[in-house]
């Protein structure tokens, strides 16, 4: 036999057995994928962890089964027609097993997705609907149980805010800024207060005598009323903590009473107790998840309680 002929026997061989040998590579790895979990990051960053269905492994079982009847009939252990038949059978039967189970996963993580979406969007509605509760305890001395006087407190009711600019000078008031502000010839014994300062303030422009280095330095303190909405939730402040939460939807007064993504709304209950013989009102925010969690049914969210006056909520570790 020349050369030629070895090599040609060669790579009829190879031929002869590549696709046999193919098949048994991808068996054993299905079987590698179906016994060890697969980790899918969510749109939230979270890891889920995903056992593949049986499906996978007996798909991988029949790639297995199928590349040793290939080799039993390569080496003539089983007639043709058996081995072709047996072969096809399980080959398409593998391949429709893989896409079930392909099919099973994806909905899988298309709903693990749906569900921390909305998860997450709950939480930061329920957020919302907290701080503008506390806003309006603030101004009206309790909090409500009706989203209709909520949202109108956020759309159009003021909170007050307190106006703090510069250093209070330490220095005692002069005989022309007692005059100023009291009108009378008190004795002038002590360092200037903070109330003294904004009083001269208030009748000079908002400037006020710090020293001989500095002269006239900006002094303020006041109190003014603000609209909630800038107070609050157009607040650098607020809309850093919503940004870090990972909310995607915006703030708008009129979807507070919604629970996202549903036509389900929220609830408001109030009450109060009575702590140290004092009065004390209470509120309970209370969301459901829309959509049936597998494991966890309709999850519940809730902040405040009916029977406390705190307002933490039941999902924080």
């Amino acid at each position: 036999m020349s050369s030629f002929d070895t090599i040609d026997n060669i790579f009829f061989q190879i031929k002869k057995y590549i696709l046999p040998a193919t098949f048994l590579i991808i068996g054993v790895y299905l079987l590698k994928l179906a016994l060890v979990p697969a980790e899918v990051v969510l749109n939230n960053d979270e890891v889920l962890v995903v056992e593949q269905d049986s499906k996978f492994l007996y798909a991988a079982l029949i790639f297995i089964v199928v590349s040793i009847i290939w080799f039993l009939y390569l080496f003539d252990m089983i007639k043709s027609i058996v081995g072709y038949g047996l072969i096809a059978v399980m080959a398409i039967g593998s391949c429709v097993i893989l896409y079930m189970d392909y099919v099973s996963v994806q909905k899988e993580v298309i709903f693990n997705n749906k569900y921390s979406e909305r998860d997450l969007e709950i939480k930061t509605r329920i957020m919302d609907i907290k701080a503008a509760e506390v806003a309006y305890k603030e101004v009206r001395g309790t909090y409500t149980n009706s989203f209709e006087d909520l949202v109108d407190f956020v759309k159009n009711g003021t909170k007050m805010d307190f106006i703090k600019n510069g250093a209070l000078p330490e220095r005692k008031i002069s005989v022309e800024e007692r005059d100023l502000i009291y009108g009378d010839d008190r004795p002038i014994d002590n360092l200037m207060t903070d109330e003294e300062a904004a009083a001269i303030a208030r009748r000079t422009g908002n400037k006020i005598w710090f020293n001989a280095e500095k002269g006239l330095v900006e002094f303020q303190r006041d109190t003014i009323f603000i609209p909630v909405m800038d107070a609050i939730f157009n607040s650098d402040r607020y809309l850093t903590a919503r940004g870090k939460m990972g909310a995607k939807l915006d703030f708008h007064p009129d979807s507070l009473m919604h629970v996202p993504f549903s036509s389900e709304l929220a609830t408001l209950d109030t009450a109060s107790i009575i702590k140290s013989e004092l009065s004390v009102p209470t509120l309970l925010i209370k969301m459901v998840h829309p959509m049936e969690h597998p494991t966890e049914g309709y999850k519940e969210y809730t902040v405040g309680s009916i029977d406390d006056n705190h307002l933490r909520d039941n999902w924080s570790k």
